[in-house]
């Protein structure tokens, strides 16, 4: 048990104490001696007074003494630490509220949404802390952080806090907690972190460190998830192609999972027409398995060119809207020119990459991604390369110096080219010239060979947009049957080396001057490369197909394998990649989109958001794109520049990532991973109560300190009247007693009688 202030430095103020004493030392008067008889009677009596009047002041002065003691411990606010019906007090704390506000907070149970649920039990935790707490609020969307200025003003935030995109994880919000906790140090610290412990939020994250670092800090976790709820989830989309050709279908392929029992609910496509309206164009029954994952595909046909936009959409409602909805957007256009360039003859040598991306029977209907044209590649600097978007190199032989520099420069202007590494490449030296090296951004070492035919392509991830479309089979990509015997082993220009180009030939603005490996093999040198260009794509493949499946010196079977179909894949998406221009057709929301224009003669395009908003976004007149920046709402987005005669017109969607609606539970050992371990979760409100740790610190004394301080005072009052009350005899001792003093009596501290004789000598 133990006496403590909470604001000691207003203690200084018992010094007033003073104050008495000076006040009565000020205020004693002398004695006029006047002649008078009988002296020794009323020496006598003189005495008597003084020895009364002592007693007297001394009492008063201690009274206003201890007065001002009282309102100085008072003000001071003494608490008493302890057990007993004093200490039933609590310190105030600095708290932080820190909320997931992802969009898979809209999961509602018993008619609530977890978002709301969360705010109802920050309420009742708000009751219960102490008076004169310092609160802030902090949640995973995002915005400026601080203490409240009231505990009702944390609360007014909390009923504001909305559903949406997420700037920041949990644990990054709870960083930002810890470090605005560090700025209170004279309170205790805690925080309560409301989250639906699902594996969106915590799958491959950790808190546990972070808590580990702040052991100062009580955490308390607030479950706010739901049990057995029941919801349809369209987790994620899939396109052929964002940029299919007029007259082919587009293939769409939806995954989905179920939370819930078995049931039957249709999934349907939208197509965005002119009048801002959508349209249906297919609908597909869809059986859900409970706690099973599924796909959906869809092929739209017909779509006119130009921007096209639409949405898969569940038909009817669940417990979590937000993934009801995918969005995607494509450009419908022509088939893209593109020159193929093999060795003599270029018939042979050409034919499978010539059939992989224009098969005969696709440009006689035509209905080919591509339009082709084979030629000699010694007849590549008498060929007009205007008009073609890309270029195919089928096992090149050294270049001229001249003829590499025309093709950087065409690259650069946003083409794309793909170069297939043979065994006409021949000798390293000769082919790797600087202007080469400068193209392709790095050079060839030497042939690497296998014949025990174990190697072959062996991509690690296929997160790379070339390799997009194996997605759908994963590892069922049989690589291993399509080997490798021999390639080029090519080392990507390293400038911090000083092997970059020679004779201080840089890349244009924008350029990469090293290639970056895309795919390598089974022996983990690179299969596949890549190097920016500008504003166009270099993709470098590091072994050729132009050699026929009879031929003894055949460098590999990725074309002559049995049902070459990985090759054909690979062959068109090189070739994609490189000539594609790289709009961001299809965002996570919240990223940023980049766009082509293809105008440099305006300053400012104008973006319309899904809400039917518009606001605009400046141009990069020097690159002809635009960046959007504001992407958080997922929907479909149209960017306009120039007037309606003549202007350009692209588009993008936003989509939610999957993590923001995974709103799977996740099991006890990944929540002791996340959250560390000896965690406390409440899931109730008398949980809640339960779980928050106390620091007791007694009752404050103030209030008694006050009341003491003014009975005081009204002691004061009473004894200075008492003392100092007029006498009946006064007037006879001042008429017959001689030599006498009349003096003022000293004032009461508040109050009381002001006047008052005294006898002689007092």
């Amino acid at each position: 048990m133990g006496l403590s202030f909470l604001t000691p430095a207003l203690l200084a103020g018992a010094a007033l104490v003073a104050v008495p004493v000076i006040l009565h030392l000020i205020m004693r008067r002398k004695p006029v001696p006047r002649a008078f008889p009988a002296m020794r009677f009323l020496r006598q009596r003189a005495a008597a007074n003084r020895r009364r009047l002592r007693v007297s002041h001394l009492l008063l002065l201690l009274l206003r003494m201890a007065a001002l003691t009282g309102l100085a411990l008072g003000l001071a606010r003494p608490t008493l630490r302890g057990a007993g019906w004093l200490a039933d007090g609590e310190k105030p704390v600095a708290a932080v509220l820190v909320f997931d506000t992802n969009p898979r907070m809209e999961l509602r149970q018993a008619n609530r949404t977890r978002l709301q649920e969360a705010a109802a039990l920050a309420r009742a935790l708000a009751a219960k802390l102490p008076a004169a707490s310092q609160v802030a609020v902090i949640d995973t969307g995002g915005g400026p952080v601080s203490f409240s200025p009231t505990v009702a003003a944390a609360l007014t935030r909390v009923d504001r806090l909305a559903v949406g995109t997420a700037s920041q994880t949990l644990p990054a919000a709870m960083q930002e907690g810890f470090r605005l906790l560090a700025t209170l140090p004279d309170l205790r610290h805690e925080m309560v972190v409301f989250t639906d412990c699902s594996q969106g939020a915590w799958e491959g994250r950790t808190a546990a460190d972070l808590v580990s670092a702040n052991a100062d800090t009580a955490v308390l976790w607030v479950d706010v998830g739901a049990e057995g709820a029941q919801n349809f989830s369209l987790e994620a989309i899939d396109l052929s192609t964002d940029q299919p050709t007029t007259g082919l279908g587009l293939g769409l392929t939806v995954e989905t999972r179920r939370s819930g029992p078995d049931a039957n609910r249709p999934v349907a496509v939208e197509m965005l027409g002119a009048d801002g309206r959508y349209a249906r164009r297919a609908v597909k029954p869809v059986t859900w398995k409970e706690g099973q994952s599924g796909q959906v595909e869809f092929e739209v046909t017909g779509l006119e060119p130009g921007v096209r936009q639409g949405r898969v959409v569940l038909d009817g409602s669940d417990d979590m809207e937000a993934d009801n909805t995918r969005f995607f957007t494509v450009e419908v256009g022509t088939p893209s020119k593109i020159l193929v360039a093999a060795p003599q003859p270029a018939a042979d040598t050409g034919r499978f990459l010539l059939q992989a991306i224009a098969p005969a029977a696709l440009r006689k209907a035509g209905k080919g991604r591509f339009d082709a044209t084979l030629i000699d590649i010694g007849k590549l600097d008498a060929t007009p390369w205007d008009g073609y978007q890309g270029m195919l190199l089928a096992d090149p032989p050294p270049l001229p110096p001249r003829t590499l520099d025309l093709l950087w420069q065409w690259v650069a202007g946003g083409r794309g080219l793909v170069v297939w590494l043979g065994p006409r490449a021949a000798d390293a030296g000769r082919f790797n010239s600087d202007a080469a090296r400068k193209l392709l951004g790095g050079r060839i070492v030497r042939v690497w060979r296998n014949p025990r035919e174990d190697n072959f392509l062996a991509p690690a991830n296929l997160d790379h947009p070339i390799l997009g479309p194996f997605r759908r089979v994963g590892d069922a990509v049989p690589w291993q049957d399509f080997p490798i015997e021999r390639l080029w082993e090519f080392e990507p220009n390293d400038l911090a080396d000083g092997a970059g180009p020679a004779d201080g030939a840089g890349p244009a603005d924008g350029a990469v001057d090293s290639a970056i490996p895309v795919v390598t093999y089974r022996n983990g040198l690179p299969a596949i490369l890549e190097h920016r260009v500008g504003q166009g794509t270099v993709v470098t493949v590091t072994t050729p197909v132009s050699q026929s499946a009879d031929d003894p010196d055949a460098w590999n079977m990725l074309a002559t394998g049995f049902e070459p179909w990985p090759f054909v894949i690979l062959a068109n998406e090189t070739l994609l990649h490189a000539i594609d221009t790289a709009d961001d057709r299809n965002i996570v929301a919240g990223a940023s989109a980049v766009l082509h224009l293809q105008r440099r003669d305006v300053a400012t395009a104008f973006v319309s958001t899904p809400g039917g908003d518009d606001f605009p976004a400046p141009v990069d007149q020097r690159r002809g794109t635009v960046t959007v920046t504001t992407t958080q709402v997922p929907g479909n987005y149209r960017v306009r520049s120039g007037g309606d005669v003549g202007g350009i017109v692209r588009g993008f969607s936003s989509n939610l990532a999957a993590d923001c609606i995974d709103a799977r539970r996740l099991a006890d050992a990944g929540l002791v991973a996340a959250l560390g371990a000896g965690y406390r979760l409440a899931q109730s409100e008398a949980e809640l109560v339960r779980d928050v740790r106390l620091e007791r610190v007694g009752a404050e004394l103030s209030g008694w300190f006050i009341l003491l301080a003014a009975l005081v005072m009204a002691a004061d009052w009473i004894v200075a009247n008492r003392f100092y009350a007029p006498r009946d005899d006064a007037g006879f001792a001042g008429a017959n007693a001689g030599p006498s003093t009349v003096q003022k009596a000293p004032p009461p501290l508040l109050g009381g009688a002001g006047m008052a004789v005294r006898g002689a000598d007092a």
